[in-house]
């Protein structure tokens, strides 16, 4: 995949963990998110998340990336590749800057990504937001994702698996 191509508006690069000061200044923004999917961001924890990976897949199939508009990081996306299923990438992560929130700036970047991922012959996207979480929930929705019923509890909260058709 050329990650280049995810975006026509936006600067793409791979985050590394030389990235990890900015992604955590982004990450201190939301504090909405962090409510409901604790915990808070330390440096530590978004190493391990630029690393983590779901069962049966590498890391050749991960692009923990960063959209960039002016040398500022706008928003960061933890992109898996052919998961849950060849036809399918999921979303582990999709994170604005506050300073970019509320002006379609999220919608325009996952629309693009979502086009190249289509020319990729991905068929849907898939995701799970933290049950109770009216911010994420209300974006996913505005973008076409739907619930697919699946439910994900963990000690700390429900995730609630949704999808979208390409």
């Amino acid at each position: 995949m050329d990650i280049k191509k995810l975006s026509a508006s936006f600067k793409v690069k791979k985050l590394t963990e030389e990235n990890l000061d900015e992604m955590l200044e982004l990450c201190k923004q939301n504090k909405i998110f962090y409510d409901y999917c604790p915990p808070a961001p330390t440096k530590e924890n978004l190493r391990e998340d630029l690393f983590a990976l779901p069962p049966n897949k590498t890391l050749d199939d991960k692009f923990f990336i960063g959209f960039y508009q002016e040398g500022t990081l706008v928003a960061i996306c933890d992109l898996i590749l052919g998961y849950p299923n060849a036809v399918t990438a999921f979303i582990g992560l999709f994170m604005m800057n506050a300073n970019f929130q509320g002006q379609g700036i999220g919608t325009k970047i996952i629309q693009e990504m979502f086009v190249y991922l289509k020319e990729l012959s991905f068929n849907f996207i898939q995701l799970a937001y933290v049950k109770g979480n009216p911010q994420s929930k209300a974006f996913w929705e505005k973008n076409g994702f739907l619930p697919t019923g699946v439910e994900h509890t963990l000690p700390e909260y429900t995730k609630i698996v949704m999808q979208r058709k390409l």
